[in-house]
């Protein structure tokens, strides 16, 4: 038995020859009989800015720009920077939001809060996914208009009392759905200020060849949606800009 304990004692020390752990490798390489009873660690020596007390360590940003950013802002951070009391969909003040990119990231769109809208779930699935800003906030401003009445169904009910004597509509309904093409056309003459002389005189085979091009460098597929409105109108005024500056 005291055979057995002198063994043991043996390789405990063997073990201590060598330490481990996520903040220090030390390997002492021969071994030593005169192991301490008790390991004492303290900050490092070296004079590095690395301490163990978390409030001593000088704030580090996680990126040096903000386009730079890796992860997505919070809702509220997105609601302060539109300038948002409560989160709410841009177009009918509904809840829940979703964080809807206005560039998507495969585009070259970032993760900074200012290439972030705040839309309700459909309105999200609704909005073009394409690589322009300025045409993500032109969508917003008519879709607020078609869609704002939606902005009430959520009110009080003395509130929605109210606006019903006063002639406020409440709610938009079922919307009839439109042709494809026919709603695409109807955003080109809404949003894009095409005429029914644009629709009659436009070459329609070179115009579809260069909106097929437009589409496949400069859109996406978003949500699994095989087609949306507002992405294919975007597209099909693209195409005829392209067209008209080699004209």
């Amino acid at each position: 038995m005291a055979r057995k304990a002198k063994r043991q004692h043996r390789q405990g020390q063997r073990r201590k020859t060598e330490i481990r752990t996520p903040l220090l490798h030390v390997r002492t390489g021969k071994q030593r009989d005169d192991i301490p009873d008790v390991l004492g660690i303290g900050h490092p020596d070296d004079g590095s800015d690395y301490g163990y007390d978390s409030s001593a360590l000088p704030v580090k940003p996680r990126e040096h720009h903000p386009d730079m950013r890796r992860t997505r802002p919070t809702v509220r951070a997105i609601a302060d920077y539109l300038g948002m009391e409560e989160a709410a969909c841009l177009i009918c003040r509904r809840t829940p939001v979703e964080r809807a990119h206005v560039v998507p990231t495969q585009l070259g769109g970032s993760n900074d809060v200012r290439n972030f809208a705040l839309l309700c779930a459909d309105h999200h699935a609704e909005a073009p996914d394409v690589a322009d800003a300025e045409s993500f906030w032109a969508w917003v401003d008519p879709a607020e208009l078609r869609d704002s009445p939606d902005k009430w169904l959520d009110a009080p009910g003395e509130l929605t009392q109210w606006l019903q004597r006063h002639g406020v509509r409440i709610g938009v309904g079922e919307r009839e759905r439109p042709a494809f093409f026919a709603a695409v056309k109807h955003e080109l003459k809404s949003l894009y200020g095409w005429t029914d002389s644009d629709f009659a005189v436009t070459d329609w085979g070179s115009l579809t060849e260069e909106f097929h091009q437009v589409l496949e460098e400069a859109t996406e597929r978003h949500f699994g949606i095989e087609k949306k409105v507002s992405t294919h109108a975007w597209a099909y005024h693209m195409a005829r800009q392209r067209m008209n500056r080699r004209e």
